[in-house]
């Protein structure tokens, strides 16, 4: 069994919004954090597979007013076992529930998204995906093929299927990302066609698809609507829905968004995150 380095640091409440955002542009999820209310403490916990330490990043919280109060090595089983004692079934968004317990059945009114434990923390779950997850609530999913670009845990896949989505093609560039989703999938009994493809080098020009979704940086967002491909594979009237994109690079995005003739519909903020909704101009 792997092995990791536990690093727990007693952080201030009002900068976990700042950490998560830290560790979504680092694309880092093996962390929580803890809210010890009864003693007014909150506590971060960062795990990192034995020699694969990130001493930029231990750094960088160390100066970000981190107090580190504990540095030990642990097994894989010890982190999930730690990790589970801080979790419980949550809305996600309003009328969507999470429950992050292989062994627990939820009843609660609307739609319940499992997740395998590990996965449920950091980026899988931060704001950028609830913004995107509120867009695809908001949009008739019921019976529309749905593409998502750059799925990672597999959530808003999930949550596609669940909203009636006839047939969900989820994308990926990392391999371990494929197959937590593989898991996600398997869990949540939906069927979605999953693939190993950088942005969208695994889909043929020819296949259609009514919703697009993608939660990944402004960047490669950009990146994605260069692609040759991009308009060919939108049907008539589709909608795209663009999450992690930070306030400051929203223009950019929008201005490509412009050349490949989407149309704005919808803006969603929430602090330095935004998601947009767009449709595709006849």
């Amino acid at each position: 069994m792997d092995k990791y380095h536990e690093y727990i640091f007693e952080i201030d409440k009002k900068s976990e919004e700042r950490l998560i955002d830290y560790f979504i542009e680092k694309n880092f999820n093996s962390y929580y954090i803890e809210n010890d209310i009864e003693n007014s403490k909150n506590y971060l916990r960062i795990y990192f597979k034995e020699g694969f330490e990130d001493k930029e990043m231990l750094e960088f919280l160390s100066k970000f007013n981190g107090k580190l109060i504990s540095n030990i090595k642990i097994e894989e089983k010890q982190w999930l076992e730690q990790w589970i004692k801080s979790i419980k079934v949550f809305e996600f968004i309003e009328g969507v529930w999470v429950n992050p317990f292989e062994d627990k059945i939820v009843e609660k009114p609307g739609l319940v998204l499992n997740v395998i434990p590990g996965s449920a923390f950091g980026t899988g779950l931060h704001i950028t995906t609830k913004l995107a997850a509120k867009f695809l609530k908001e949009i008739d999913c019921e019976d529309k093929r749905v593409l998502d670009v750059g799925t990672g845990s597999g959530i808003l896949s999930v949550l596609s299927k669940k909203l009636g989505a006839k047939y969900v093609c989820a994308l990926d560039y990392d391999p371990l990302a494929v197959e937590k989703a593989k898991e996600t999938f398997k869990i949540n009994n939906v069927d979605v066609d999953i693939r190993q493809s950088d942005l969208l080098s695994a889909i043929d020009e020819n296949e259609r698809f009514d919703i697009l979704v993608s939660n990944i940086v402004a960047e490669v967002l950009i990146d994605l609507m260069k692609d040759p491909k991009f308009n060919k594979i939108l049907a008539t009237k589709a909608n795209v829905v663009f999450s992690g994109i930070i306030d400051s690079k929203e223009k950019v995005l929008l201005d490509q968004a412009k050349r490949n003739k989407l149309e704005l519909k919808r803006r969603l903020e929430d602090g330095s995150w935004v998601s947009l909704w767009f449709q595709k101009k006849i």
